[in-house]
């Protein structure tokens, strides 16, 4: 759990909170989108304000199962649609992350704790006449949690891990070899 900070706790007493959404894209050149319609400044770096062009599908978090994110790009002139086909490689394995920005009564950003983080997975587009939406989904980075670990418990790899260490060297020669114990008269001597 976190602590707030004095300023978030002043900012959270006002009347009304402005709370916006800041996406940060990793591409090569990274992407930095808010959910308002004015550029916000966190982390040093500069939000564009994209209100209206587009949606966040929303986040949904419950135990037990994993859930990726849909973005949508309305409105999109058929003529650029080459420049999202061209880089719809590029948008799987991106960064993506989402904080939810808390702005005080000047519209500064004081705190914006991290919602959700993946990577973009696909990209479709929908052509209708003269515009197009663009839909991008993203794989939640909670997705490794669920990933199985490439090791055993052998020798070489515990070897990898930690090299010289010998606990798993007899692993393999034991494995399905039959332990006989002494009956119980043995130990009435």
């Amino acid at each position: 759990m976190r602590a707030l900070g004095g300023p978030t706790l002043a900012a959270l007493a006002q009347g009304s909170v402005a709370l916006v959404q800041l996406i940060e894209l990793g591409f090569s050149t990274p992407v930095r989108l808010n959910s308002s319609t004015m550029s916000l400044t966190y982390g040093g770096h500069v939000y564009q304000g994209a209100a209206g062009l587009g949606s966040i599908g929303a986040i949904e978090d419950s135990p037990g199962e994993v859930k990726g994110l849909q973005f949508t790009l309305s409105g999109v002139a058929a003529s650029t649609i080459a420049v999202a086909l061209d880089d719809a490689d590029e948008w799987q394995g991106v960064p993506v992350e989402i904080r939810t920005a808390i702005l005080d009564q000047d519209y500064q950003v004081v705190d914006a704790p991290l919602e959700w983080t993946g990577t973009g997975d696909t990209m479709s587009i929908e052509e209708n006449g003269d515009t197009a939406v663009i839909t991008a989904t993203a794989e939640s980075s909670a997705v490794d949690l669920l990933r199985g670990h490439p090791l055993t418990t052998s020798h070489e790899d515990q070897q990898t891990v930690s090299p010289g260490d010998r606990a798993f060297e007899y692993v393999t020669s034991q494995a399905d070899q039959p332990v006989v114990w002494p009956s119980r008269e043995w130990f009435m001597r």
